[in-house]
């Protein structure tokens, strides 16, 4: 199995790919994002960009916060909220108001905008997206839709929430059980999902085997490191095409993230001839296979489709087309 080795999860960070408004990590209790989040606010940052923090859990890094480019929307509960219980609802839910939340998070976007080096670009950061999904999904779900709509339209502009798939999907809305899981209504809206893994789980991705098909150990879930780990994209370009991407990362010293290409050769060996069934060729009344004569007369006959084919398609780009550099066959593993 060979993985691609474009990697378009290093451009994405970078902000190179523009067209990704709307981007999820996703992360378990094994593997937190954390560390990966604030890493590509970092590179948003360094790229000039203003930076919106929705705080709902816990403050990104000092050396983020402290920047002047970014404005925080602090929804987390006072200690007098959480004294006097108005912090809760009844059932032990985060009272949140939505709406506010949403007219907060226009207004900081609107003022970032103003100090932006990249034409009004902003990154809005959602900490964590539990507390939202607890009080209502198709809230929230809404709530996202029109924050990546306003990115959409705004030049390198991007919308970054994280959540624990582990606890998102256990998670029932009011509609009940039948509700599709919340990773999979998430990734039908977003551009591109990240889920996160720590280094150990490539050992059931590919069984023990690396790119030079030598058998190696793996990591125990003690040695697991949050500043490095596994990541698999999930990209849905304009065009209507997915595309999956394995790669490893690592946070530098730069507090950067680093990725790599993950490759792996997995070997399937062909059933021995006391294994292998007998051959369905072996009471036909007729012969499947050609003689030497037969192959080279089938080799010169001449296609008549093949001249229609020698033409060449000349394509002059509109000002508002998005060029795609991947290359279009690469989700076919040729």
């Amino acid at each position: 199995m060979a993985m691609a080795t474009g990697l378009s999860i290093k451009r994405i960070a970078a902000h190179q790919q523009h067209s990704v408004p709307l981007l999820v990590l996703s992360e378990t209790a094994q593997q937190t994002a954390l560390p990966l989040m604030e890493a590509m606010v970092r590179e948003g940052l360094g790229h000039g960009l203003g930076v919106v923090v929705v705080c709902l859990e816990q403050l990104l890094s000092r050396d983020i916060m402290c920047q002047p480019a970014v404005a925080l929307v602090d929804c987390r509960p006072t200690m007098a909220q959480i004294g006097d219980g108005s912090a809760f609802l009844p059932n032990g839910t985060r009272q949140i108001d939505l709406a506010r939340l949403d007219r907060d998070v226009c207004s900081q976007i609107e003022r970032i905008s103003a100090v932006s080096k990249v034409s009004g670009g902003f990154v809005v950061v959602i900490d964590d997206l539990e507390p939202l999904l607890s009080i209502s999904r198709v809230d929230t779900l809404a709530l996202l839709r029109k924050f990546r709509s306003v990115a959409k339209h705004c030049q390198s502009s991007r919308i970054l929430a994280r959540y624990s798939r582990d606890i998102a999907d256990q998670r029932t809305d009011k509609g009940g059980p039948h509700l599709p899981l919340v990773s999979n209504v998430l990734r039908s809206i977003a551009d591109a999902v990240v889920d996160v893994y720590p280094m150990d789980v490539l050992g059931t991705w590919m069984p023990g085997w690396y790119s030079n098909g030598e058998a190696q150990p793996f990591v125990t879930l003690g040695d697991n490191d949050e500043r490095r780990g596994l990541l698999r994209l999930e990209h849905r370009r304009q065009s209507g095409k997915v595309g999956y991407e394995v790669a490893a990362f690592e946070i530098n010293e730069q507090q950067r993230p680093v990725f790599s290409a993950v490759k792996a050769v997995a070997t399937v060996e062909p059933p021995s001839a006391a294994t292998a069934g007998p051959d369905p060729r072996q009471h036909l009344p007729f012969n499947l296979d050609l003689t030497d004569k037969q192959r080279q007369d089938r080799a010169d006959v001449e296609l008549p489709y093949l001249e229609a084919q020698a033409g060449e398609i000349h394509y002059q780009m509109a000002e508002e087309d998005d060029w795609d550099e991947d290359d279009p066959d690469d989700d076919l593993e040729i």
